[in-house]
């Protein structure tokens, strides 16, 4: 009990030192064909982010994911040694994926050389992933770096303006400065909407296997745009995994005179969630010009404030959180009002999204359902049931103040007085005295 005690404790203090959202401790797993010095900037530019990185051997005994339950690192990057029986049992698909689901953050580097390992395809293709085979790689015969000696033209330049997916959260200053590719690969991605592109090919590549050069021009892996290079996945719980196919353009030589240094400290930002975060600060709704806070019963025809304060993880510290598509559902079974929350201007470190609606005339069980998912973004859903009820019987509008309801009321006012006048006439309308008789 105690050294659980001290573990949480160590871990609190770790996470308010770090710039990242989930925490400083970051497990690099080192294959020994994956030099630390040829990536020295890479790793630099992450300790001065104030990461503690640990250098493991894939196949360290002492090497686990997991203490008394809890992550013993906040993020993973992933090396992959040349046989499976290198790879330690704690960084199977199973472990891996449990580190996802307890809000851990992997980046998975491949190498076109090295045939990536069953645990990593089985973890690519239950994220919807389909990975390279062994020895395939990627090819533009029209936007090569003509300063390599290579006449297969396997070390490529992709224009960051149009060869990165997600320019709103992953991007690069100066785009005149090309993205270098040496040496990698691709990969297929799958329809899963928890997918995040990041870097494709150009529409003159293609991903062929050197083994069978004679039928790659027939059969290509994959070919064009549809050819990923980089890309994520962001877990409901806003865990995040990102797949690398060239782990050479992280390396110091193509760190050199090109955006790629830009761009990997742009990814991993994103990967270790320290861009591309927002949280949901507050919400309140009451009736309007009311001073009680979030009612649970309102009733059918009332008018209703809603707001919502969201705010954005931007350089270590919180911001307000600007953007025009944050909805609000009312719901019952199915979506009552779909309305566009209005921005109406910033508290502290969070914007105020808000509207006024009139409730629909259904009495029932209703909930406001705030459901932001955006690509890259960390997903926000908040739901809030309330209950909605009919008039009360002395809330009803009486008849006499509705207008429509005056010949009515005259017909029954003409009926009574018609029967009254009814009633005197026949009691006081009898026969006349008859004349006496006289003998």
């Amino acid at each position: 009990m105690l050294a659980r005690l001290l573990f949480a404790v160590v871990l609190l203090v770790q996470c308010a030192c770090a710039i990242s959202l989930t925490g400083p401790r970051l497990l690099v797993v080192q294959d020994p064909s994956f030099i630390k010095e040829d990536h020295s900037v890479f790793f630099d530019d992450l300790t001065e982010r104030k990461f503690d990185i640990d250098f493991r051997a894939p196949n360290d005994p002492d090497l686990g994911l997991f203490a008394y339950g809890e992550r013993t690192y906040d993020h993973v990057i992933l090396t992959l040694p040349k046989t499976q029986k290198a790879l330690g049992p704690n960084l199977l698909a199973k472990p891996l994926l449990e580190f996802l689901t307890k809000g851990g953050n992997v980046i998975v580097l491949l190498n076109p050389s090295e045939r990536p390992l069953g645990a990593v395809r089985e973890l690519g293709s239950q994220l919807d992933f389909t990975l390279p085979m062994r020895d395939s790689y990627l090819v533009d015969h029209f936007n090569y770096d003509p300063d390599t000696s290579s006449e297969q033209h396997t070390s490529i330049l992709l224009d960051p303006a149009t060869a990165i997916d997600c320019p709103d959260i992953i991007s690069v200053s100066d785009t005149s400065k090309k993205i270098k590719y040496p040496l990698g690969s691709g990969m297929y991605l799958g329809n899963s909407p928890l997918i995040l592109p990041i870097l494709h090919a150009h529409e003159t590549a293609y991903v062929y296997n050197t083994g069978e050069e004679d039928t790659a021009s027939a059969t290509p892996f994959s070919t064009g745009t549809q050819t990923y290079l980089v890309a994520g996945f962001q877990a409901l719980n806003n865990a995040r995994l990102v797949f690398v196919t060239s782990s050479a353009m992280l390396s110091d030589v193509a760190f050199d005179d090109s955006a790629n240094r830009e761009f990997a400290a742009a990814v991993s930002k994103w990967a270790f969630q320290e861009r591309g975060v927002i949280k949901l600060t507050s919400v309140s709704h009451s009736l309007v010009n009311s001073a009680e806070i979030s009612p649970s019963i309102y009733r059918v025809k009332q008018d209703i404030a809603y707001s919502a304060a969201l705010s954005e993880y931007v350089d270590d510290h919180w911001v307000p959180y600007v953007a025009s598509d944050v909805q609000l559902e009312f719901t019952m079974l199915d979506p009552y009002y779909r309305i566009t929350l209005t921005p109406s201007g910033a508290v502290d470190s969070s914007e105020i999204f808000s509207t006024i609606f009139k409730a629909p005339d259904q009495h029932g069980v209703f909930s406001f359902v705030l459901n932001y998912k955006r690509p890259g973004l960390s997903y926000i859903k908040d739901k809030r049931a309330v209950t909605l009820r009919h008039f009360g019987h002395n809330e009803f509008l009486r008849s006499f103040a509705i207008p429509n309801a005056w010949p009515y009321i005259t017909s029954i006012v003409t009926v009574i007085g018609a029967w009254a006048l009814f009633i005197v006439l026949w009691l006081f309308s009898g026969p006349g005295s008859s004349p006496k008789k006289t003998q």
